[in-house]
């Protein structure tokens, strides 16, 4: 019998009476007795079990209740009985006499202190003796942790002892003495639970239910050797064959004795049948398989239905059964399937890919409805097994159409494990995506279509279909089309780019399939259907392909007849492309007809190049039209309208690698082809793009000295090579053009900015100018180069004097004192031997005599220097 804290006087009570103060039957110990048990037997997964807990909380505030009552009134009687006099109390107060201030007391003659506050029932009652009873030492490891361990490493043990035994015995006992001590242990080991849960002992009969499952294996083993017929082959469709019976056995044991390790314990032991049906012939393979995926499901469902005294381990337990009779199932239509002829095989693998995503479609909205965790593991289960079974399967039929379908099923599967959110769309879409190109699969392998337009029709009509599906499939089946259509679409594309090989290679034996132009005019119209920022850029890229395509398929049927064909779908393909840069009003689809012009002009040449009736006599010709090209595309992308600074910069970029790709060809082709007149092309490219480089230094908004140094660099190239050409070898000829250009170029940011200085503006071009020809003129150079130098160094120091230009001054007086001196040491041959000495010391007089007012004249002119620009 339960005992409780009295609510009147705190002792060990029942509730009847109190043996400590009397007290009668109590109704609320009563009924909180009763909800104890109730809540005792209630599994704790059971919904009605809060509302019994909430009732029993409303008994103890009761009880607490009851026993501040019980308080209240023992100490209204305690300050309402008389105080009785004892021996040693002060005499009374005489009559008349004032008694003594102070603070007034109850008649019991103690202070009145309020009570404190009263804890919640149950209140801790005081032993008998008012002894307290000392605290429990409590260890690190608990009681129900150390039998589970004791229990466990027993059970093992023992499990251990049966197999051995089982291996061995019959070498000394024989297979009858085997057989019937195996069969009096299991019998033993079957019983023992029961006894042991009359008493609760709830973990020890687990332990040994666990044990008597093995034990039963382990006697159907021996049994079968002892009375198998004679010449009968042990084969593994016999172990599979006793493990189902086993299995019906233990789950009819299993809802009998209500333990749970026996649910646990059909798990091994199914895994060790499937494994040996497997292995069987075929159609015994098969039926073992799906009776042990029977008997698995019944157990789970037995589980799940009569609890034992761990039910959450029988949730579990339930669980792992449900999802190990899946994937018996499936395994077992995954051993059927290995039984089919090769030619069934691909039909076959491709139609499990498509079941397998409509699983995974099935799971996700699952998750997304936020169902049961049975029904997700479940789901997930079937899944993961019909996604094993399709690989499986792939690898089996050795078609390479069914490697696409493998990947996305793939993808789909390890893609909700990386997007851990429910609200994301893509593993749905994903599982969509695989589901699209299982069918279309399963349309090539069956009915022998043409892959791209199986493609191109799943992804069709999943767009067209979206529209009308409900709310948690609509988004993500339209991302799949879209996916599908542009995987599509790019192979295609790639399909179609290869395809030009043969033209630029003149190997018209090979060629490109017939459907690759077909499939991309489709694309091209079904652009509509993209988002209105796509569908320019779309269908322009579609529509240009196709074109291309259809040329190259035409040519490689008579190559002669349509000899300039390809070379003029090129043409148009890359007015296309200008068109679609032109057009759009996206900076992605600006790009994207940017980069696509550039490839089809650089196609477009090539072809050109390899074609009898469009390939120009010289074939310099090619590159300078080349860069002619590149020269055009960066004057239209510096002015074109709604351009932007991305789209700028990447068709300035292409526009430079183009230029630099017929500048290297056109260098290599003068060089290595070259003939009269024909060394004149690199000049004309460089001339060419030098041009287009002014343009576009005129109307860039920003960066305009870029360039304009740009196109002096390729200036200045253009006109050396053009005086190469020309065999000009007068030096000053490759200098001076450059030198007075930029010199203008510094007199123009000097007048525009006077703080700059000469130095930073003038001093370049001077050096440029003057100093390779004064190199030239040293010592006994060519006469007319030294006049000419004199010169011009004169000229600078003038136009340094009337402008007050420091850096003109400065470097033409070196240049003139440097011309000066080499002309003296020309001279020095001619001169007697004792002038120097006598110009010498009359120079040294003179300065010496002179000294201070040359001192006067030397800071004048520093000074005069100084103020200079």
């Amino acid at each position: 019998m339960n005992t409780y804290n009295c609510p009147r006087c705190g002792g060990a009570s029942t509730a009847d009476r109190c043996p400590a103060c009397g007290r009668g039957p109590e109704p609320l110990l009563a009924r909180l007795g009763q909800l104890d048990a109730v809540l005792a037997a209630m599994p704790s997964t059971l919904q009605s079990r809060a509302a019994v807990e909430a009732e029993r909380v409303d008994v103890l505030k009761g009880l607490t209740e009851l026993a501040a009552r019980y308080l209240a009134e023992a100490e209204s009687r305690a300050r309402t009985a008389p105080t009785p006099q004892t021996p040693g109390v002060p005499a009374p107060t005489p009559v008349g006499a004032t008694a003594p201030q102070g603070p007034a007391t109850p008649p019991s003659g103690a202070p009145q202190v309020p009570p404190p506050p009263l804890p919640p029932y149950p209140q801790p009652h005081t032993p008998p003796g008012g002894a307290i009873r000392p605290p429990r030492d409590r260890g690190e490891v608990g009681s129900k942790t150390v039998q589970t361990v004791l229990l466990s490493l027993g059970g093992l043990l023992v499990a251990a002892a049966l197999i051995i035994f089982t291996a061995v015995a019959w070498r000394n006992m024989g297979n009858s003495g085997r057989a019937g001590v195996l069969g009096g242990v299991t019998l033993l080991l079957l019983a023992v639970p029961f006894a042991f849960k009359r008493f609760r002992l709830w973990a020890t009969a687990e332990t040994f239910g666990a044990l008597a499952a093995l034990a039963l294996w382990c006697t159907t083993l021996a049994g079968y050797y002892l009375y198998r017929p004679p010449g009968t082959a042990f084969g593994p469709e016999t172990v599979a064959a006793w493990t189902a019976g086993v299995l019906v056995v233990l789950a009819a044991y299993r809802a009998v004795a209500c333990l749970t390790a026996t649910s646990w314990a059909v798990l091994p032991l199914a895994a060790i049948g499937l494994a040996y049906a497997a292995a069987s012939d075929l159609a015994l393979a098969v039926t073992l398989m799906l009776a042990l995926a029977l008997a698995l499901g019944a157990t789970a469902w037995i589980t799940a239905k009569r609890p034992s005294h761990y039910a959450r381990s029988d949730v579990w337990a339930s669980r792992f059964l449900t999802c190990a009779a899946v994937i018996a199932a499936c395994s077992a239509g995954l051993r059927a399937a290995f039984g089919l002829a090769d030619p069934v095989v691909p039909p076959v693998a491709a139609a499990v890919a498509l079941l397998a995503a409509a699983n995974l479609i099935g799971v996700h909205l699952a998750r997304r409805l936020g169902v049961s965790l049975t029904t997700m593991l479940v789901a997930a289960s079937a899944s993961g097994s019909l996604v094993l079974c399709a690989w499986v399967l792939s690898i089996r039929a050795g078609t390479p159409e069914l490697l696409i379908p493998s990947l996305a099923l793939a993808a789909a599967a390890i893609l909700p494990f990386a997007l851990l959110s429910r609200k994301s769309p893509w593993p749905l879409a994903s599982a969509a995506t695989a589901g699209l190109v299982s069918l279309a699969a399963f349309a090539i392998v069956t009915f022998d279509a043409p892959d791209l337009s199986a493609y191109f029709v799943a992804f069709l009509a999943a767009r067209l279909i979206s529209p009308a599906v409900a709310a948690p499939l609509g988004k993500p089946l339209r991302i799949a089309s879209y996916l599908v259509g542009g995987g599509t679409a790019v192979v295609a594309a790639l399909t179609a780019l290869a395809g030009i090989y043969p033209l630029i290679a003149y190997e018209p034996g090979w060629g490109i399939n017939r459907e690759v132009p077909i499939v991309l005019a489709a694309l091209a119209i079904a652009a509509i259907l993209l988002p209105s920022r796509f569908r320019v850029n779309a269908a322009a890229l579609a529509v240009s392909l196709a074109i291309e395509s259809a040329a190259v398929l035409i040519w490689t049927e008579d190559p002669t007849r349509f000899d300039p064909l390809p070379t003029i779908a090129l043409m148009l393909c890359a007015l296309i492309g200008l068109t679609s840069a032109l057009a759009s009003g996206t900076v992605a689809g600006r790009c994207t007809g940017w980069s696509s012009l550039a490839l089809w002009v650089l196609l477009t040449s090539l072809a050109a190049g390899n074609s009898d009736t469009m390939s120009p006599e010289q074939d310099s010709w090619i590159p300078f039209w080349l860069t002619v090209a590149a020269a055009s595309m960066l004057v239209i992308a510096a002015g074109a309208p709604r351009r932007t600074r991305a789209d700028r910069v990447l068709a300035a970029v292409l526009a430079h690698i183009l230029a630099g790709i017929s500048a290297l060809v056109g260098l290599i082709a003068s060089v290595s082809f070259g003939s009269e007149g024909l060394e004149f092309f690199p000049a004309a490219q460089f001339g060419v793009y030098t041009l287009a480089l002014i343009g576009v230094a005129i109307m860039a908004p920003v960066r305009t000295w870029g360039y304009a140094i740009a196109a002096l660099c390729t200036g200045t190239v253009g006109w050396w090579l053009m005086l190469a050409a020309a065999q000009i070898d007068v030096f000053e000829c490759y200098t001076a053009p450059p030198a007075a250009i930029l010199f203008l170029i510094g007199l123009w940011r000097l007048e525009r900015r006077p703080e700059a200085g000469s130095w930073s503006t003038l001093a370049l071009p001077i050096l440029i100018g003057i100093g390779p020809s004064l190199i030239l003129a040293l010592d006994d150079g060519d006469e007319l180069r030294r006049v000419g130098v004199g010169a011009a160094a004169i000229a600078v120091i003038i136009a340094g004097l009337v402008r007050r230009w420091q850096a003109p001054l400065v470097l033409g007086s070196i240049v003139l004192a440097v011309m000066v001196v080499n002309e003296l040491l020309l001279l020095r041959g001619s001169i007697p031997v004792w002038i120097p000495p006598a110009i010498g010391g009359a120079v040294l007089i003179t300065v010496g005599a002179t000294f201070e007012r040359r001192r006067r004249d030397l800071r004048r002119i520093r000074d005069g220097l100084k103020s200079m620009r």
